[in-house]
């Protein structure tokens, strides 16, 4: 009851916007996402604008910007002409629910994020938490300064502030939302397209249903990419309403707040939206110079508020680029040595499937090809074609994007442009005979086999191998909550993630940010923001403990330079088993349940010298 509490008032920020902005004829669905997107990205915001100015959002602050906003949507909504939601509204409702208790049964069974990534975004919530609001750095936890893109992280923080949860618990519980999200944002760029619910809600269901990703996210943590994937249709919705002329201060605080959202929520999708108003800004140069004919009013809209949004998140910018200046690359490079394997066109393949979502592509080219010849969707066709292009495993990299990142995103344009591909048809096949309605109910049928066998092939987006940790894991951390000082030190198992990093195994990952107490591996976050020599120290440590497979003298001299009390042991996939540990010296078991074990490492140990 609380966390739907907690959910319901962060939604207090979308409201009281919906309450004060002038109707703009938005329909049920394209409200519901308005309120979502304009929440994340206001909380995003007001999250910037508290570190910029020094000034932790306390308890005082917290709580009465809440009470200030749940008061201005009273009011808001008071003062709007009352009307009774209708069948509308009903089916609305009964679709976002749809959707949502999809996302969840989908990760049934998970007990923590999935996957790597999601180690280092809960250590993110977590210091956010404590630190009420956007931080400069994850000390105690982790050395050097933090200039990660953040937007879901705080979205999920203050989550976790208004519910009392766990952050780890947030994120699974935001992430689904988020993910619901995605589909809203589907739907509002087809319907800004089209004019029409219909293509809308058919994209709105393969984005859901039919295609891999987003829901195949949750296995690998890549939350900051779904926050990004839910906020980029949005904002592109919502550039091409002011583009065609809604200048209403409402239409222009949703873009403003959608844009600072995109910015902060994954660099990625930020160079997408840019993407998309180049391409905007072109045609508008072409269209203009063959009319001869220059329109400046929808160039000069969209425009000053993108730059506003840019200029608001610019100091968040500013600081990823002096302390971090290699996260983007303004340049193209193409390897030949990494170009066009047979695995990286399966890989491919993959993130654009299942088999379903692969036969989506042809539907979605056939909507690329068709808006080419539309005015409405041209701009978007050219940008899909060059997202397409950027997904091609050719070797190349964008801005220090590699292809299988843009091929990540494919789903978005993919299911746009499929949905309105069957629009468009249904359209043509009536006009061109006597008995109307034939194309459509063809259309439907076709739609909801794509749906159906989308949704049959997508039951199980969980893959085991990145499940890193169970409810005995959980029994066993909080064990660790409560029994070990906030400074211990944990040997774990690890094992190679990859360019020269390495990832704790089981439960034992889970211990630096579901406890605070620090472990080798740290994460793979430490080389993000830390000084090189704490970075090599801590993988060279990383490497060894990857090696351990008893209590000899490799054990005991790790144990002595990483300064270690206690040791986490997961049987299973463990190298160092608590088989081995059993007749060693200077251990003692204190806790043994459901295959996880911790010990404490004795003062009097025996040194690596006497061994």
């Amino acid at each position: 009851m609380v966390s739907w509490l907690a959910g319901l008032a962060m939604l207090l920020p979308g409201l009281c916007w919906w309450a004060w902005a002038e109707d703009t004829g938005r329909d049920p669905l394209e409200t519901l996402a308005g309120v979502i997107g304009f929440s994340a990205g206001f909380i995003t915001l007001v999250t910037l604008g508290f570190y910029l100015v020094r000034v932790p959002m306390s308890d005082g602050w917290f709580w009465g910007l809440g009470g200030l906003l749940l008061a201005l949507s009273v009011a808001g909504i008071a003062r709007r002409e009352k009307r009774a939601l209708g069948w509308p509204w009903l089916a609305a409702l009964v679709l976002v629910a749809l959707i949502a208790a999809w996302r969840f049964w989908q990760a049934k069974g998970l007990v923590l994020p999935n996957w790597v990534d999601s180690l280092h975004h809960t250590l993110i919530v977590r210091k956010m938490v404590e630190a009420q609001g956007l931080t400069s750095t994850l000390d105690p936890y982790l050395p050097g300064a933090f200039t990660y893109h953040f937007a879901f992280h705080a979205i999920a923080a203050v989550f976790s502030r208004l519910s009392g949860i766990a952050p780890s618990q947030s994120i699974l519980l935001t992430g689904h939302v988020v993910s619901m999200g995605i589909s809203l944002g589907g739907y509002t760029l087809v319907k800004t397209l089209s004019k029409d619910w219909r293509p809308a809600v058919f994209t709105a269901l393969l984005i859901a249903f039919v295609t891999r990703m987003p829901g195949y996210y949750v296995s690998w943590g890549r939350y900051t990419l779904l926050a990004g994937m839910m906020f980029l249709p949005m904002a592109i919705a919502q550039s091409l309403k002011v583009w065609n002329g809604a200048r209403d201060w409402g239409n222009l605080a949703l873009l403003l707040t959608l844009v600072g959202g995109t910015l902060l929520s994954h660099y990625l999708v930020a160079f997408l939206l840019g993407m998309v108003l180049v391409v905007l800004g072109l045609s508008w140069v072409l269209q203009s110079a063959i009319r001869r004919n220059w329109d400046w009013a929808p160039m000069v809209r969209l425009v000053i508020t993108a730059l506003l949004g840019l200029v608001l998140v610019s100091p968040w910018y500013y600081r990823a680029l002096k302390y971090t200046p290699a996260f983007v690359e303004p340049t193209v490079q193409l390897s030949q040595i990494q170009a066009g394997t047979k695995g990286q066109w399966d890989y491919l393949f993959y993130l654009v499937g299942p088999l379903a979502g692969q036969a989506l592509l042809t539907f979605a080219l056939g909507g690329l090809i068709w808006g080419l010849f539309k005015k409405e969707a041209r701009s978007l066709s050219i940008w899909t074609a060059l997202v397409g292009l950027f997904s091609l495993p050719f070797g190349w990299r964008f801005f220090g994007f590699r292809s299988d990142y843009f091929g990540l995103t494919l789903f978005m344009p993919v299911s746009v442009l499929a949905g309105l591909f069957f629009f468009w048809g249904t359209e043509w096949l009536d006009s061109k005979q006597d008995r109307k309605n034939i194309a459509l109910a063809l259309a439907m049928l076709v739609g909801l086999g794509m749906v159906l066998w989308g949704t049959w092939q997508n039951q199980d987006v969980i893959n085991d191998e990145t499940v890193l940790a169970d409810q005995s894991d959980i029994t066993a951390l909080d064990w660790i909550n409560d029994h070990t000082p906030k400074d211990a030190r944990f040997f774990v198992n690890t094992k190679l993630w990859g360019y020269g990093m390495y990832r704790g195994v089981g439960g034992g990952a889970w211990i630096l940010p579901y406890t605070g107490r620090w472990a080798i591996a740290p994460t793979i976050f430490y080389t993000f923001g830390g000084d090189q020599a704490t970075a090599a120290q801590w993988a060279d440590w990383s490497l060894r403990a990857s090696k351990v497979e008893t209590c000899g003298t490799d054990f005991w001299e790790l144990v002595e330079e990483a300064g270690l009390a206690y040791v986490y042991v997961r049987e299973g996939s463990s190298t160092l088993k608590a088989s081995a540990l059993n007749d060693c010296s200077g251990l003692r078991q204190l806790y043994n349940s459901e295959g996880v074990s911790i010990w404490l490492i004795m003062p009097d140990h025996p040194s690596p010298d006497d061994l």
